[in-house]
């Protein structure tokens, strides 16, 4: 089942029992919302918390990888919470990103170049979404691109929900730590026009921010920008893989801003919110939630609400999706969107350009869907083309993937 098909039971879900009781990978229980309105709230109201020493952790009383944990701005309430984003918010604001646009078209273009010279079918999950993203992202953060394969691997042991020991999982974020922390100090030594730059000089202002909470915010940027990029980017290609008109419809744009939306609603990497518990007693759609429980926004079942959105499971360009939930909302909204969606809207539109006959290898049906993950996506996506790029030898195909490796 393609990964841009919800399932049955979220539509159920909605319109007969939209705040069902469930079990996480975990075992635990939890409240899961499916309506875009009630999806809306948990997100606003302060009576659902982020804070994880609700769920049970405390400073003082964890270890190394709780603190990281404690110390981000994900897992934070006020006042904490609106403290830290204040101090941060300008290295993630839309005028800083929005100067990365021709840089981001110059790397765009040169894996395009790549991709054109390999000789189809293409595992496009490898050979485009896993390097292009992390190309620009890494550069942006200021990590050496050299450490790609590292960072995608301990990131995604970190989101995967049940295909890891609990030691793995240890090791992956020690590991991450470690790097995180060499990366910080080498920036402070070679300062540079990134993010980990302009943050390690917010931790010597006044009311900035401490050590353990600039690595907590890196470790966080990068376990959720990497794969949450590179998931939503191969999902909203199968998208229009398999709806062409809507392809060409977006290579012909001359703003594509508002069809990305579209897709972005459309498409969902993050299957759900992050965990909110209740601070009181809270009553949605006529269910009492009791103080302390766990509540689980489903992202995907609210952007795909036909009381929000008229025919969602249509892609529908003429549409304002404006108000989706794909980023989140509120206090915790997502801090790395304004890099994603300008990502997505350079690299999708010029994929198509340069491509415009792409199309899977292989039926929608055989597309295998990773589970299990916090962010999710296809574990490949295998594309052809035709045009004289088809024909070049396996030698290039080689050569290319590995320069671009480096």
């Amino acid at each position: 089942m393609p990964a841009t098909r919800l399932p049955d039971a979220y539509a159920r879900f909605r319109h007969e029992d939209p705040v069902v009781r469930v079990a996480m990978p975990s075992g635990d229980p939890t409240y899961l919302i499916t309506r875009y309105e009630d999806a809306r709230l948990v997100l606003t109201d302060p009576r659902f918390s982020r804070s994880l020493e609700l769920a049970g952790l405390r400073l003082g009383a964890v270890g190394i990888a709780d603190h990281l944990l404690l110390s981000t701005l994900a897992n934070m309430d006020r006042p904490e919470h609106p403290r830290l984003r204040r101090v941060v918010a300008p290295a993630f604001s839309r005028d800083r990103v929005e100067r990365l646009r021709p840089r981001i078209r110059e790397v765009t273009a040169r894996h395009l170049d790549r991709l054109a010279e390999l000789p189809p079918p293409v595992d496009l999950a490898e050979a485009l979404c896993s390097r292009l993203p992390a190309a620009v992202l890494l550069e942006y953060l200021g990590i050496p691109l050299s450490d790609r394969q590292d960072l995608l691997h301990w990131t995604k042991v970190l989101t995967d929900l049940s295909g890891h020991t609990q030691e793995e999982v240890d090791e992956a974020r020690g590991l991450l730590h470690r790097h995180l922390k060499e990366v910080i100090a080498e920036r402070r030594r070679h300062p540079g026009d990134d993010v980990l730059t302009a943050l390690s000089r917010c931790c010597y202002e006044d009311d900035g921010i401490t050590e353990l909470e600039l690595e907590a915010l890196a470790m966080f940027l990068l376990i959720g920008g990497l794969h949450t990029v590179v998931y939503q980017l191969g999902l909203i290609v199968v998208a229009l893989l398999l709806c062409p008109e809507r392809a060409a419809e977006l290579a012909a744009a001359d703003e594509p801003e508002p069809c990305v939306e579209e897709l972005l609603r459309y498409t969902n990497a993050v299957e759900s919110s992050l965990l909110r518990i209740t601070t009181e007693e809270v009553e949605i759609a006529g269910v009492t939630i009791p103080a302390g429980s766990a509540v689980l926004p489903a992202i995907p079942a609210a952007n795909h609400d036909p009381a929000r959105f008229a025919c969602p499971e249509t892609i529908d360009f003429t549409r304002s999706a404006t108000g989706h939930l794909t980023f989140g909302h509120g206090m915790h909204r997502c801090l790395g969107a304004p890099i994603s969606r300008l990502m997505l809207n350079v690299i999708v539109p010029e994929l198509f350009r340069r491509l415009p006959d792409l199309r899977l290898a292989v039926p929608a049906e055989e597309l295998r869907w990773l589970p299990d993950r916090l962010l999710t996506g296809y574990a490949s996506i295998p594309v052809t083309w035709s045009g004289p790029d088809a024909d070049a030898d396996a030698g290039t195909r080689e050569a290319r993937v590995a320069s671009d490796a480096r």
